[in-house]
């Protein structure tokens, strides 16, 4: 397999690493505080894909419970302090994910993390676990003018890196990342074991994997 030249964008969030138990608890030390139910961490899970805002939104109104707008920003920094006071004591990369990245440079390939995540969380995050050499570029959404599904968060991570697009391939856990692929018209490998709310199966991905150990040989059925 020779992948030189070729960048694997990874998200982040439900595709390298299962961060859902130090998001959710944080999130939830947040509704406790509003007297808000908290979440089950698998009834949570679904909607961690679209950065922190959304995630509050999303929460407090399936909650029944709306945040009113002023309330918006106070509980947005609430959230961000509680998860960055434990953003590793429980996430943690998915079995296989080293071994296949070291296989995949070994076959010559860059990484780069486009991430809906604030970037300094997710900087922080990949620094925690130890993974920051892995990664040429690590992009947050608030450090792009449009984030995830726009194609120019993705665009933006290659430049940093002198990619060529045409040797980029997309590698997610939800419907977000496979919409930035096509986006960017580039191939997309999708996890099933991540954080998607619809349906992966319903989505044209070019390969749905379930553990990384296959995930060299998707990438390689991409380039042919």
């Amino acid at each position: 397999m020779n992948l030189d030249g070729y960048i694997l964008a990874f998200d982040l969030d439900g595709t390298l690493v299962d961060s859902a138990p130090d998001i959710i608890a944080a999130l939830n030390k947040v509704l406790r505080e509003q007297g808000v139910k908290p979440y089950h961490l698998d009834d949570a899970r679904p909607l961690i894909g679209r950065g922190a805002m959304e995630l509050l939104r999303r929460a407090f109104a399936l909650a029944g419970a709306p945040m009113p707008a002023e309330q918006e920003k106070p509980l947005l920094n609430r959230l961000l302090e509680l998860y960055e006071q434990h953003i590793n004591d429980l996430s943690k990369p998915y079995d296989g994910m080293i071994a296949a990245l070291d296989t995949l440079e070994t076959a010559g390939a860059r990484f780069a993390i486009c991430t809906n995540k604030h970037n300094y969380l997710a900087v922080e995050l990949v620094n925690k676990l130890g993974l920051s050499h892995r990664f040429g570029s690590i992009k947050g959404a608030d450090v792009v003018p449009h984030k995830k599904p726009a194609a120019g968060h993705l665009r933006a991570c290659i430049d940093e890196m002198h990619g060529d697009m045409s040797k980029v391939i997309m590698i997610g856990d939800s419907e977000t990342d496979f919409l930035t692929a096509k986006a960017a018209d580039v191939p997309c490998i999708l996890f099933t074991h991540g954080y998607s709310e619809r349906p992966l199966a319903e989505l044209n991905a070019d390969a749905l994997l379930d553990h990384f150990h296959d995930l060299p040989a998707a990438v390689q059925a991409c380039i042919k």
